[in-house]
């Protein structure tokens, strides 16, 4: 004779869909931590390479800073906050580096933008071909709140000596150092943190 099949009992069914509902809930659980769990890694991803691809701007065109551009006498200017009576350095430099405006040389002028009325905030850059032009503005570092600028003075038989501000009208400064501060803190990206040292070619 065949064995009678054995079938589920009321009991069994339960428990089977018990442990199911648990498992299931334990599942959309999880989920719903890794869902809230994504959104700020991929927040601080996107503002640690922010910080990286701003640093590299910045190296890129001062390293390719030049001291004049089209002829027109000197226009690498170094001014210091406190001589000017304003809370922030400002730098206007040529550089021959790739910029938005696509040209071979563009003039730029680094400070830090506290108008309300207008849309840029922080660190900006304004980018030109030449001093009648239009400006093109863009925003660098919108959580900057101040910028200092020191600039490698030349100095015969020693290493040099850092000052504050650049007025030679004859070279470039061996090296310039960018040193960025948070309008709040910790919210710079990590990268910008740190000041940025560039060398320059003083013969440019």
């Amino acid at each position: 004779m065949m064995a009678r099949q054995r079938g589920f009992t009321l009991i069994e069914v339960l428990v089977g869909l018990t442990v199911a509902a648990l498992a299931l809930s334990a599942g959309f659980a999880t989920l719903a931590f890794l869902s809230d769990r994504a959104e700020p890694v991929d927040t601080v991803s996107a503002v640690a390479l922010r910080g990286a691809t701003t640093r590299s701007l910045l190296i890129a065109w001062l390293s390719e800073a030049r001291f004049q551009a089209y002829r027109r006498g000197p226009v690498f200017q170094g001014f210091d906050a406190e001589e000017r009576g304003v809370s922030s350095d400002e730098l206007n430099f040529p550089t021959r580096a790739s910029t938005p405006l696509g040209v071979g040389t563009s003039i730029v002028r680094l400070f830090i933008d506290r108008d309300p009325q207008t849309p840029e905030r922080g660190l900006v850059a304004e980018l030109t071909e030449r001093f009648s032009d239009e400006p093109r503005v863009v925003e660098l570092v919108p959580e900057a709140g101040a910028l200092e600028i020191s600039y490698l003075m030349p100095i015969e038989g020693s290493l040099g000596e850092w000052i504050s501000v650049w007025v030679d009208d004859r070279r470039l400064p061996k090296a310039i150092r960018l040193s960025l501060a948070a309008t709040a803190p910790d919210t710079l990206p990590s990268l910008l943190r740190y000041p940025i040292l560039v060398a320059l070619e003083t013969t440019r």
